[in-house]
């Protein structure tokens, strides 16, 4: 019988769902027994329970049609080619082809269940083979190692796309395997993976290079990281799922034959956590799904074996065929020759602005030892180096050459017309102002950067906004592609075309959906026409929050206080073309709000409290006809304000008033106030009194 993907293409949602195997996640949970949780499948799963329930019914589906089929079950071995990227900077983390072939042979070991290994336990031959592919995508000779030298190998979930912008193939042909030399820093993170639905250039596993195989640097470990993360890219739950649960077939981790299982075990323990299984028998500990050390596990169980079977005919049916087998040269029939060089390389930008400078990335395959580079119209023209930087100081369209040399002989690549240099145009004059209250939008010139095509920034008129009535929003409650960013990128400015110092101003509002993540705001500039960027602002967790934490959609009332970025670019002030990015990096947090954005002046006056505290704002500051003062009062007060012109006379006066809790609004026109365009404003709310200058031109 054979169910693939298609006839379930109804219920398919790209999910993105990622399982982080870790010791000490910088999304940290603990258990009962107060122990660090080390996978961060669970955490997604909060977040995504919806849409992996879709998933789900597509695996379980498929298990009934299949139980209920008189068809003769499949008994071959299902193969599946393999690439393996060793993303690396020099470094140890630059593992040897032995050490790599070690994690195969561990892998076959665990999922073939190969008697006289650690894999030989009490569990089932999966019937699950691995093979190291043998030719590339495009038909060429390969051994299944890409190996790039790149800082990536440090490596941040967030940025898991530029990972495989890096180097990804087919994830209909060969399962993406990736290994660096760190994960989210020093959290502890061993590796993580997709499970089936998720997005395609973003499928497969990443592992840290000493956890990936048993000899070099992963001596220590046993190879099982990657077995466990294998796992779940076959759509395996974790045994102690949905804790000991009251049907051992229908919750938990949806396999009748694996005991329930309250908590993770840690360590090697011996057990019995649950008691609603029949018989009642001890936790298996020795199952690669719990989180027990790699020595205590050496087991699959029928059932696992069963949604792997049913993954792999329909989400991952195309893999195992064996028209792809034979194609990758994994068929047990293939000659595999000794592979000459195959010369390969990327950029990180092909279109720069002149007098800016290009990193070259080389990909080039087969353990390729020497490298000539030429850069026709570059400085320099000519490089040897692994992966060079190059300067580009004339006008035009030019080729790249690359020759690659290993052991067996030289490959060459010429990409035509891959750069191409520009006169960089000089950006728009500020200060620049945006509110969002046009049903325009992106409006006045802003773009949005959606790399996924996914959930991205929209216009939102429901929330109580800052000022007005719109603002821009992402939802992240819905967003699923854990680490994308998406960028609402502003027009290109002229920031030599203000007098003084320029500030980039806005006003956030955002709310997490679980005490224990929180998505992320960045804003970038780049100074050479978009190759690079810098990060000029940051925010996440308690430093990012405006309300409470809550499941349902967070939308900003009249009680919110939108918190204030008040960034200074003096340092960029002599760039005639800057491009700046405000980013939202989801975690599946909740929704996120940017208002009033504003560029030109240092926001005079500017006052931020604590939320048990009264804030005011007064914007734009300059203006040229209308100002605005906003207050948020946390309790009733009585207000009262007057503005002086500079010879200290009294152009404007409000009466002292009680005023209710919450937001309030004064508008402030120009031409009451007189000829002048220098201006203090004196505010008293209770028993403080707080002083602004004002500036209309």
């Amino acid at each position: 019988m054979k169910l693939n993907l298609k006839q379930y293409q109804i219920l398919l949602i790209a999910t993105g769902f990622i399982f982080q195997f870790s010791l000490t996640s910088y999304s940290q949970h603990l258990n009962i027994n107060g122990e660090n949780e080390p996978c961060y499948f669970d955490n997604y799963k909060y977040q995504n329970r919806q849409l992996i329930l879709q998933s789900e019914e597509i695996i379980q589906n498929y298990l009934k049609e299949s139980a209920q089929s008189s068809e003769i079950k499949s008994n071959h071995v299902k193969i599946i080619p393999v690439v393996v990227h060793v993303i690396h900077n020099g470094g140890s983390e630059n593992i040897t082809d032995a050490q790599i072939q070690s994690q195969i042979d561990v892998l076959n070991e665990d999922f073939r269940k190969i008697s006289g290994t650690n894999g030989d336990g009490n569990g089932v031959d999966t019937e699950v083979q691995f093979c190291l592919a043998k030719i590339t995508p495009d038909g060429q000779c390969t051994n299944g190692i890409v190996r790039i030298q790149s800082t990536l190998t440090n490596h941040l979930t967030y940025q898991r796309s530029m990972l495989k912008n890096l180097s990804y193939w087919d994830n209909t042909r060969y399962l993406n395997m990736y290994v660096v030399k760190t994960i989210n820093g020093a959290s502890g993170t061993l590796g993580y993976s997709s499970f089936p639905g998720g997005p395609a250039d973003e499928d497969g596993i990443v592992v840290r290079h000493n956890y990936f195989g048993r000899i070099g640097t992963a001596a220590s470990s046993l190879g099982r990281t990657t077995t466990h993360e294998i796992s779940h890219w076959f759509g395996l739950y974790h045994t102690f799922n949905n804790s000991c649960g009251s049907d051992i077939c229908s919750d938990g981790d949806y396999v009748c034959d694996t005991p329930p299982v309250s908590s993770p075990n840690f360590n090697c323990p011996i057990i019995n956590s649950c008691s609603n299984d029949m018989p009642d028998v001890y936790d298996q500990i020795q199952n690669y799904l719990d989180y027990t050390n790699d020595a205590c596990k050496s087991m699959f169980t029928s059932g696992q074996k069963a949604r792997m079977d049913a993954t792999l005919n329909t989400f991952r049916w195309d893999i195992w065929q064996y028209s792809n087998i034979w194609a990758t040269g994994c068929d047990s029939n293939y000659n595999s020759p000794v592979c000459n060089a195959i010369a390969d390389f990327t950029s990180n930008s092909q279109d720069v602005c002149i007098g800016n400078s290009i990193q070259f990335t080389n990909k080039s395959l087969n353990n390729c030892t020497t490298f000539q580079w030429y850069f026709p119209g570059g400085v320099p023209s000519t490089s040897n180096a692994v992966n060079p930087i190059v300067n580009y100081n004339s006008l035009g369209t030019f080729d790249v050459t690359l020759i690659a040399t290993n052991s067996v002989g030289s490959d060459s690549i010429t990409f035509s017309d891959f750069i191409t240099i520009t006169n960089p145009s000089v950006g728009q004059p500020i200060p620049f102002a945006e509110g969002f209250e046009t049903s325009d939008f992106p409006p006045n010139g802003i773009e949005i950067d959606n790399p996924d095509g996914g959930v991205t920034w929209e216009l939102d008129t429901l929330a109580t906004q800052y000022a007005g009535i719109g603002s821009a929003k992402i939802n992240n409650l819905i967003n699923t592609n854990y680490g994308q960013s998406d960028a609402l990128l502003l027009p290109n400015f002229d920031l030599t075309s203000f007098g003084g110092s320029p500030y980039l101003s806005f006003r956030w509002a955002y709310a997490k959906s679980d005490p224990s993540y929180s998505d992320e705001l960045i804003v970038l500039i780049s100074t050479d026409c978009g190759v690079n960027f810098t990060q000029i602002f940051y925010k996440t967790g308690a430093a990012l929050i405006t309300g409470s934490t809550q499941t349902t959609p967070y939308i900003p009332d009249s009680n919110t206080v939108w918190k204030l970025a008040n960034i200074d670019l003096s340092s960029y002030s002599s760039i005639t073309n800057a491009i700046i990015k405000i980013v939202n990096v989801t975690d599946g947090g909740n929704n996120l709000y940017i208002d009033n954005i504003n560029l030109g002046s240092n926001i005079l006056g500017i006052e931020n409290y604590g939320n048990n505290d009264f804030s005011i704002d007064l914007f734009p500051n300059p203006a040229n006809s209308i100002a605005t003062l906003q207050y948020f009062l946390p309790t009733n007060e009585n207000v009262s304000m007057e503005i002086y012109n500079p010879i200290g006379q009294l152009v404007y006066v409000t009466s002292n008033t009680l005023e209710s809790s919450g937001k309030h609004q004064i508008l402030i026109d120009a031409e009451k106030l007189g000829a002048s365009t220098f201006y203090i404003l004196k505010m008293k709310i209770g028993d403080k009194l707080i002083s602004k200058k004002l500036i209309m031109n």
